[in-house]
């Protein structure tokens, strides 16, 4: 075993099976791709990765199934089964490529905006491209969890981390990395927050896994434990609206997509070899298209700062911005910001009590509370100046 000194978690453990994972280029690449984008940028400590944050992912996985199985009785829950639960939420992010959820802006940038065919997938491009990545190399999962009740480690892999459980274990499995409080999110507001420097993440983790059960196929809180979940759900919330909201950080994500969707456009990139993409790949190459000064250091464009909430959208004509940011070429973005921080439709944080299980709103008055996020931002290079001011007497008069 292969002990880990980290800074969230203190030491996470390793087991033989899965640090040949760990050790290979496959995994290590994750080391050159940023948590959160260009957040660094207004939080100078964020300058972690996606190889923390899966390892931080994989500890918390096995702890969640090491309470789980002290609290419920699941037949299928051995030693073996685990390794390949916690394997899963390593491999969980595995699909990143540079600058981590920004580049798929990029992508949607291409497409949308500058109108080329390209393959895109949402917040799940990722996903899809760890799913290749993983059949790519199945040759190093076939020997963990040899000794669980799964016959096919790999295919157990494929329909976890790609949302579609065939069965129990699989659902299970789920539930553990992809949830409203899972050891996906229980790491990066723990991670972010600290790294950020801000309290915003915080919440009882502690105290959080000693709470969880399962119960009639699902993964249920304990009622006495519902101000941990109230906690989590706020950290999360405020890590949003405070963090990975704020308007500089958009700001710059917002123009490092509009560079890398150039680079893409002209063939620098090849999305065929997703392992290359790195950040520093694309750092190396952004000079080369116009975009140094400002990824580089912080200079040469500016926002408007009045953010546009829903209040006053109607007074701005999105496709105006949309067409402005194509005859450009990214020197005027309009970017927006969107996320749901919990809502009960097709899945909801379930309360276990005298036997019963319902859903959070049915005991907590807090998650009323909790809304919808979303503005958006106008973003230009001082060059566009004129162009901007209109916009700026609009929003100054109506937000």
């Amino acid at each position: 075993m292969k002990i880990i000194r980290d800074p969230i978690h203190g030491y996470i453990e390793v087991p033989d099976d899965i640090l040949p994972v760990i050790s290979s280029p496959f995994f290590q690449r994750l080391r050159f791709i940023s948590q959160t984008g260009l957040a660094y940028m207004v939080y100078p400590g964020m300058r972690h990765t996606r190889f923390e944050h899966s390892l931080g992912a994989m500890h918390l996985a096995k702890e969640f199934l090491h309470y789980i199985s002290s609290n419920s009785k699941i037949d299928f829950l051995t030693e073996d089964y685990a390794k390949l639960v916690s394997l899963s939420a390593l491999l969980h992010d595995i699909g990143h490529v540079a600058f981590s959820h920004t580049f798929e802006s990029a992508l949607q940038v291409t497409r949308d905006v500058y109108k080329e065919k390209i393959e895109y997938y949402g917040k799940e491009t990722h996903v899809k491209y760890g799913l290749r990545l993983i059949s790519k190399y199945s040759y190093l999962f076939e020997k963990v969890g040899k000794n669980s009740n799964i016959t096919d480690p790999v295919k157990f892999l494929i329909n976890v981390i790609g949302g579609n459980p065939a069965n129990e274990e699989e659902k299970f499995a789920l539930q553990i990395i992809s949830n409203f409080v899972d050891a996906d999110r229980g790491d990066y507001l723990l991670r972010d927050s600290y790294y950020a420097g801000v309290g915003y993440g915080s919440y009882d983790i502690e105290r959080l896994k000693r709470v969880l059960v399962y119960v009639d196929g699902k993964i249920a809180i304990l009622k006495k434990a519902i101000p941990i979940v109230e906690q989590f759900l706020l950290a999360r919330m405020y890590m949003f609206k405070n963090v990975y909201f704020h308007s500089v950080v958009g700001m710059y994500n917002a123009i490092l997509s509009h560079a890398i969707s150039k680079l893409i456009r002209q063939n620098k990139i090849d999305l065929n070899d997703i392992e290359e993409i790195t950040d520093y790949k694309i750092l190396n190459m952004i000079e080369e298209i116009g975009f140094k000064q400002p990824i580089l250091y912080r200079n040469g464009y500016k926002r408007i700062k009045k953010d546009i909430t829903q209040e006053c959208s109607s007074i701005i004509d999105r496709e105006e911005l949309i067409e402005l940011m194509r005859e450009t070429e990214g020197k005027i973005i309009y970017y927006e910001f969107f996320d749901v921080p919990y809502k009960e439709e097709n899945e909801a944080i379930y309360i276990y009590d005298e036997g019963k299980l319902s859903p959070l709103s049915q005991f907590s008055n807090l998650i009323t509370a909790i809304r919808d996020l979303k503005k958006a931002i106008i973003v230009y290079h001082h060059s566009m100046e004129d162009k901007m001011r209109k916009y700026y007497e609009k929003l100054k008069e109506a937000c």
